[in-house]
C-alpha cells in the first residue's frame, strides 16, 4: 500500500490543494443522580445504576444523590476534501474532545481520524470511525451515551468497504479495537482482540428510499483471552511445582446479529434496533464472557454471555418564530440471556472466571428518556429526564439472574451548547 501511494503521489498536480471546513461545539453538560451509578468519561457517559450495599443497619450506601457540570465534551473538528486519486473522489475527517484524561487533568482525545475514497458505486475508508454496527443509525438523543447500553456504541480503527446502488448498501468491514475494548484476565483491552490475530468482521445490508431505510448485519468477534497460564506440574516423584505454559486455547468466537429501521415524514420521525449481543462488552453493551472448561493440562474453554437488546426513539420539530424545537421520547431495553454452558466456580462468592462489562448480576434493565432541545442560530439548549431501571437478583452456574429486586436512577441532564 505504501509502494503504490508514492506511485501517485508525485504525480499529483500542484495547484490541486486540499479544502479544509473546520467545525466543532462548545458543550457545557450538567447530570443530576439519585444514586451511585455505573459511568464513565467523569460520569457523563452513563450504563447503569449500582445494585443495593447495604451497611450494618440496613441504609443503602449507593442511595447517594450527585451532580456534575462539565465541559470536556467540548469537540474540534476538520473535514477535508482533496484532488481526485485513482479516479476516485477523496475526503478525509480529524475529530477530537477533551473526554480523555491522564493523572490529574483532562486531555485532548481522538475521536475520527479517517481517509475516505469514493467511486460511482463503490467507496474505502481507512482509520478510526464510528463503529458501522451503530454509526448508520444512531437514536436522537442528546444524552452522551447516545442510547447504550441499549444499542451498540463504539468508535474503532477499521477498513471500510461500501457499494451502493440503486438505494442499497452493501458493508464489508475489517476492525481493530483501541479505545473500546473486551474484557478478559487483565481487565479491559485490547490485547485480547490483538492476540487473536483474525479482525473483528462486520457485514450489514442496508436500504433507504425516500424517508424509509431499512437495514440488518451482523458482528464476528474473535479474542485470545491468554498468551500463557500458570498450572500445577506433578513430577515422577509426586512433587508438585507451578509451571508457566504458553496457551494454545481455542479462541473466543461471538456472533452478534443485528436488524434497523428508520422512517422520517414531514417533522416526525421513528427509528428503532434490535441486537442480540454475544460477548459485546467492545460495544458499551452489558455482555461478556465466562471460562467453561478447565482441562487437565490447565488450558480453558470459554462461553459467550447472551442478551438482547432493543430501543426506539420517536422525535418532532416544531418550527419557531426564532429556532425550533426537537422533542424526543427514547426508550430502550435489554435482558440477560446467561451463558449456554455452566462458568467454572461461578458463585456469589466468586466471579473470578466471569469476565464483562456491567453489574454481574443484572437480570434486565429499561429505560425511557423524554428531551426537549431548543436550537436558534449557533446555540442550542436543552434538558433530559433518564429514569434507568434495573432488575437485580441472584444467578446460577449458567449466570442467569432469578429472585430479582428493582433498583432505579433518576438522572436529570441539562446541556448548553455552542455550535460553530
Amino acid at each position: 500500500m505504501a509502494a503504490l501511494m508514492a506511485m501517485f503521489i508525485g504525480g499529483a498536480k500542484a495547484q490541486e490543494k486540499p479544502g479544509i471546513k473546520l467545525y466543532g461545539f462548545i458543550r457545557n453538560y450538567a447530570c443530576f443522580d439519585t444514586r451511585e451509578s455505573m459511568t464513565s468519561n467523569s460520569e457523563q457517559f452513563y450504563y447503569m445504576p449500582k445494585d443495593e450495599k447495604l451497611d450494618a443497619l440496613g441504609k443503602d450506601i449507593n442511595e447517594q444523590p450527585n451532580i456534575m457540570l462539565l465541559s470536556i465534551t467540548t469537540r474540534l473538528g476538520l473535514n477535508i476534501t482533496g484532488p481526485e486519486f485513482l479516479g476516485a473522489k477523496t475526503s478525509a475527517k480529524i475529530e477530537a474532545d477533551f473526554a480523555g484524561f491522564g493523572t490529574s487533568n483532562t486531555v485532548l482525545r481522538i475521536r475520527q481520524a479517517y481517509a475516505k475514497m469514493a467511486w460511482e458505486k463503490n467507496s474505502v475508508l481507512l482509520g478510526q470511525a464510528w463503529h458501522p454496527m451503530m454509526g448508520d443509525m444512531m437514536p436522537d438523543v442528546f444524552s452522551l451515551e447516545t442510547g447504550a447500553p441499549f444499542t451498540p456504541f463504539s468508535r474503532t480503527p477499521q477498513l471500510r468497504y461500501d457499494y451502493t446502488n440503486k438505494g442499497f448498501t452493501l458493508t464489508a468491514t475489517a476492525l481493530y479495537q483501541f479505545q473500546y475494548t473486551s474484557y478478559g484476565p487483565d481487565g479491559s483491552s485490547f490485547n485480547y482482540a490483538r492476540n487473536a490475530i483474525v479482525p473483528e468482521l462486520y457485514f450489514q445490508a442496508m436500504y433507504k428510499k425516500g424517508g424509509f431505510m431499512v437495514g440488518a448485519g451482523v458482528d464476528l468477534l474473535t479474542l485470545k483471552p491468554r498468551q500463557n497460564y500458570t498450572w500445577n506440574v506433578t513430577d515422577e516423584q509426586g512433587n508438585t511445582t507451578a509451571g508457566t505454559f504458553k496457551c494454545s486455547e481455542d479462541p473466543v468466537v461471538s456472533i452478534s446479529p443485528t436488524l434497523f429501521a428508520s422512517y422520517k415524514k414531514g417533522n416526525w420521525g421513528v427509528k428503532g434496533r434490535f441486537t442480540y449481543a454475544q460477548n459485546a462488552a467492545h460495544l458499551s453493551m452489558i455482555s461478556g464472557y465466562g471460562v467453561t472448561e478447565i482441562h487437565d493440562n490447565g488450558e480453558q474453554e470459554y462461553g459467550s454471555i447472551n442478551s438482547v437488546s432493543g430501543w426506539v426513539d420517536v422525535t418532532y420539530k416544531k418550527t419557531l418564530k426564532k429556532g425550533f424545537l426537537t422533542f424526543c421520547c427514547f426508550a430502550g431495553y435489554t435482558k440477560n440471556l446467561g451463558c449456554n454452558d455452566d462458568i467454572i466456580g461461578l458463585s456469589s462468592n466468586s466471579t473470578a472466571n466471569l469476565y464483562m462489562r456491567g453489574e454481574k448480576n443484572m437480570d434486565n434493565m429499561w429505560r425511557i428518556a423524554p428531551s426537549v432541545l431548543y436550537t436558534h442560530n449557533a446555540m442550542s439548549i436543552g434538558i433530559e429526564y433518564n429514569p434507568t431501571t434495573v432488575a437485580y437478583g441472584t444467578y446460577d452456574s449458567r449466570y442467569k439472574v432469578s429472585n430479582t429486586h428493582n433498583v432505579t436512577n433518576h438522572r436529570i441532564c441539562a446541556m448548553l451548547k455552542y455550535n460553530f
